[in-house]
């Protein structure tokens, strides 16, 4: 397994892209990094260059994208617009896959969220019609995107990786696939024999401790000998990225690291 950090949670300058601590990560040993896409899009063309020119000099890679979509659009309900979403998708997609990028996830909750009073039956309707033309475009540049299930707190639509796996199902398209978080199961108590169920459909990972959303570490009262060891008999080898807060960035991506190399190999 590779291991990556989300960097948008550590997020300090006004992008929110969090690419500030590439450099770190990179000392830290950390294999690649995962950013914002949504934050990315917001980026001139001049500063999105600039970013990724240091990012490429620092020689680590950005493997994976996460926030998809800004709440500004909308991906079910009433105002969902399927023509002017897929425009952006193509616009996010060409930059993703400039920066090299394999994976992108698709958690949204902001936009992907069901209005109060619109039907479950035709929200999941749309979100499968989105999948159908992000499928068309992603094929090509060799990019998989993975539903990511969020918990109830902060989603009302696909709050758990069973979920999650159901619409992957029933959309049944290669480049959609399904990613599970080990915060959001443990909000769900959701247990792990689900990383059975998943599979080959499993393309990729966040993890955090359930509180604080804290980077993990030794001794902090989670069992990720047990999560990796489901992960290992579902056949999973891929990307495992730390997506936590931070007060000390340094100290607390070092520890996660001493925490889960020793169970990712």
């Amino acid at each position: 397994m590779r291991l990556g950090c989300c960097l948008n949670t550590l997020a300090k300058t006004e992008t929110r892209v969090g690419d500030e601590n590439a450099a770190l990560f990179h000392e830290l040993g950390y294999d690649y990094i995962e950013l914002p896409l949504a934050q990315i899009m917001d980026l001139s063309e001049e500063d999105f260059s600039r970013m990724c020119g240091s990012i490429r000099t620092l020689g680590i890679p950005v493997e994976a994208c996460n926030n998809f979509f800004p709440a500004s659009i909308r991906l079910t309900g009433e105002n969902a617009n399927l023509h002017g979403t897929l425009e952006y998708v193509r616009r996010a997609t060409d930059r993703a896959a400039k920066m090299g990028v394999k994976v992108i996830v698709l958690g949204s909750s902001d936009a992907k969220n069901i209005p109060e009073g619109f039907p479950y039956v035709r929200a999941k309707e749309q979100l499968i019609s989105l999948l159908h033309g992000i499928q068309d475009i992603v094929a090509p540049l060799d990019i998989t995107v993975t539903l990511e299930p969020i918990n109830s707190k902060e989603s009302n639509f696909i709050l758990s990786a069973g979920e999650g796996l159901a619409v992957m199902e029933e959309a049944g398209y290669a480049n959609v696939r399904l990613l599970v978080d080990f915060y959001h199961m443990r909000m769900e108590n959701e247990g792990l024999e689900v990383l059975g169920r998943a599979g080959k459909n499993l393309r990729h990972v966040h993890i955090a401790a359930k509180t604080n959303r804290a980077f993990p570490r030794q001794g902090d009262g989670e069992d990720y000998a047990a999560f990796f060891a489901a992960l290992k008999a579902a056949g999973y080898d891929a990307r495992v990225s730390v997506e936590g807060y931070s007060r000390n960035v340094s100290e607390d991506g070092r520890a996660a690291a001493e925490a889960l190399r020793p169970l990712m190999g």
